[in-house]
């Protein structure tokens, strides 16, 4: 049974196995795409970050992960006009053979429901123009496309989802 729980600094070899297994659809060398050196430095660039483990022969294999860091300047200054309280859904990696397995939707409400516990306004992420299952998981999870982008190789599609009112109580009520 795959579960969800907080970031261990132990977690850290399993991150970089994850994350080379899991390429971004825009890659398109032979080798795994650069290491993102805020992977290296979780602690201090995230202000939260979660795993998802399953246990596999008396071990915990990590299968996902996703972290929640203050939007950088790759987010659109007009996503952010006027609110302050914005996190981040970032570096989102599923091992290939746990995909369609609801491992995603948990990922995400755990960060949705961490966002709303703290106050924030509003959870933005973004994906690859290119890749339909992230597309899908957002638009589920209750986020709304916003708007498109291009950093380095990637076209970039941008999600906003609100954490006031009304609109929480729907997604809250979806992901039970």
């Amino acid at each position: 049974m795959i579960h969800v729980r907080p970031y261990r600094p132990a977690d850290r070899p399993h991150i970089r196995t994850l994350h080379d297994r899991v390429w971004p659809l825009w890659h398109k060398g032979p080798e795994p795409p650069g290491w993102f050196t805020d992977l290296e430095r979780i602690e201090e660039c995230y202000s939260a970050f979660w795993v998802a483990v399953e246990p596999r022969a008396g071990a915990e294999v990590l299968v996902g992960m996703v972290g929640a860091d203050r939007p950088g300047p790759d987010v659109p200054a007009a996503l952010l006009e006027g609110r302050t309280d914005v996190v981040h859904l970032s570096r989102m990696r599923i091992a290939p053979e746990c995909r369609r397995q609801g491992v995603g939707l948990r990922l995400c409400q755990t960060l949705v429901d961490w966002a709303y516990d703290n106050g924030l306004e509003a959870v933005l992420t973004n994906t690859p123009s290119n890749n339909p299952p992230a597309r899908s998981l957002y638009r589920k999870v209750g986020f709304t496309e916003v708007g498109t982008s291009v950093v380095g190789p990637a076209e970039l599609m941008w999600f906003d989802l609100p954490l006031r009112g009304a609109l929480r109580t729907a997604v809250a009520a979806g992901l039970s």
